[in-house]
């Protein structure tokens, strides 16, 4: 498959939703979001093929494919790691695996300097982490579980809030000043900067081997409360 042109198929399940792209490293074939269940794989399989169908490709056309391998939900992640596995083997294409925080700061801004990045976590609480500007988006620490009303408390004017939130808490952040730092980042534009990443790392030459990819979970001893 070396040299030969085609298209990449990037896929995100990490959190509230399902989200796939198909990229070709200048247009976009599809892009399509949706809410789910738990019927993760069934579904994102189906949803794939409806919608190559519907642009006229077929699984030979791709060169590359692309998941978010979290942090993230781990039923979702599961599902949507073991999907893209699958079809990267069965096409023998390299399968690259995009952090849920990098797809979400894939093209944001160095003048924005400071962010918080904000993913869902379980039982109401988000799971958050700074990162500040210095020729890349570097972290500060690791990521901590919050809820909103903590987030609200402890958020300094100033402070970009990037990712993803559930209406209800959307409704709560739209009550407080921090309403016009929010930048949501949610399947469609997260399944999009995995996309452009992967695509990158391909043309690099890039080729990593399906087999090695492995997901990172919230739900860890590693992530404390905070």
């Amino acid at each position: 498959m070396e040299g030969k042109p085609g298209y990449l198929l990037a896929l995100d399940t990490a959190t509230l939703g399902l989200a796939l792209a198909l990229f070709d490293g200048a247009e976009w074939a599809a892009v399509a979001y949706w809410r789910t269940t738990d019927r993760h794989t069934a579904e994102l399989m189906q949803r794939c093929q409806e919608w190559m169908a519907r642009v006229g490709l077929t699984p030979e056309d791709l060169v590359a494919v692309a998941v978010v391998r979290g942090p993230g939900s781990f039923t979702g992640l599961r599902a949507g790691i073991a999907a893209a596995k699958g079809l990267a083997m069965a096409l023998d294409c390299p399968l690259f695996g995009i952090g849920t925080e990098e797809a979400m700061l894939a093209d944001l801004p160095p003048w924005m300097e400071t962010l918080t990045v904000v993913l869902p976590a379980w039982r109401g609480r988000l799971a958050q982490r700074r990162y500040r500007w210095a020729e890349r988006w570097i972290p500060e620490g690791e990521p901590a579980l919050t809820t909103v009303e903590a987030l609200i408390a402890s958020w300094t004017p100033g402070v970009w809030l990037v990712g993803e939130w559930t209406a209800r808490e959307h409704t709560r952040l739209a009550q407080h000043p921090i309403a016009a730092w929010l930048i949501p980042r949610d399947g469609p534009s997260r399944v999009m900067g995995a996309a452009r990443l992967a695509w990158a790392r391909y043309q690099a030459g890039e080729r990593p081997d399906p087999a090695l990819l492995r997901p990172i979970y919230l739900r860890t001893p590693s992530v404390p409360e905070g």
